[in-house]
């Protein structure tokens, strides 16, 4: 979710009805369901402020989003994941210096170093709202770079925003070459985002695919591109990342009038091959 990119969706009821991924092929190696009061921190990292920390050129997360990202805006709610984006002002000590202010804030949290890992089937029952300004995404990067992004990688299993009145649902692979995704149509059936969906990757040596409720909607193989053979970047650790950005590149100038945006997440899950 660092550039433009694409991916995907989303109350209760129908995310507990979700089918448990099942094929004696697979091995569940690890789960979150969010069924403990707080977060799991053994687990989960969260990253805050503007994203300056890492450098100028990513003041903004590298996407010109208007949040601050604080712990505070992720909670659980029977046994559910909420990240909040919110209106309110919030006041800090920028990374040169000078005390500035943000007007929206939200939650980013990764699994890096903590659970890292190498080839798999990553899928989370997801329900997100839909508001202009609100991004949402959950995706995942190398947790160990050898390159500069967007030649090191990166894997958007959904997003989801509203820019002006326009729906952008999709999922991406970023790379040295051209972004490669497909993004889905659902303006005219803004009813499928009232529910929970799963939204699932399956990623291995030469090929990443995307799924929507089992249904297959993308691939991209190593061959699908000279780029790719030459480098394909998908052969190191990567970590999850779940996150809601307010206006950016992609998430447009946020309506939020007063009202909390919501990314909620019943669980997440990675299955690897017994053999990989």
């Amino acid at each position: 979710m660092r550039y433009i990119i694409y991916l995907l969706v989303p109350v209760f009821f129908w995310s507990c009805e979700q089918t448990e991924f099942v094929n004696t092929g697979y091995k569940l190696v690890f789960e979150d369901n969010f069924n403990g009061e707080t977060i799991d921190e053994s687990v989960w990292n969260f990253e805050t402020g503007t994203g300056c920390q890492y450098g100028v050129y990513l003041d903004g997360w590298g996407n010109s989003e208007l949040q601050y990202y604080k712990k505070e805006n992720a909670t659980i709610q029977d046994t559910v994941l909420q990240i909040e984006a919110k209106e309110e002002l919030v006041t800090f000590t920028h990374c040169n210096g000078q005390i500035q202010t943000r007007n929206y804030s939200s939650t980013r949290m990764n699994s890096k170093n903590k659970f890292d890992f190498i080839y798999g089937k990553i899928e989370a029952s997801i329900k997100m709202d839909i508001k202009n300004g609100a991004w949402h995404a959950f995706w995942m990067l190398p947790s160990y770079p050898q390159q500069t992004w967007p030649d090191s990688g990166e894997l958007d299993i959904v997003e989801l925003s509203s820019r002006d009145g326009s729906i952008f649902f999709a999922g991406t692979m970023h790379h040295s070459g051209p972004q490669l995704g497909n993004e889905i149509d659902y303006n005219n059936d803004l009813g499928f985002f009232d529910d929970f969906h799963l939204y699932t990757l399956e990623w291995d040596r030469s090929s990443v695919r995307w799924y929507i409720d089992n249904e297959l909607f993308h691939t991209v193989t190593k061959s699908s591109l000279s780029s790719l053979e030459e480098n394909w970047p998908f052969s190191s650790e990567f970590h999850l990342i779940l996150n809601t950005a307010v206006g950016g590149n992609l998430g447009g100038t946020p309506e939020f009038e007063g009202q909390s945006q919501y990314m909620l997440v019943d669980y997440v899950k990675v299955y690897q091959k017994i053999s990989q």
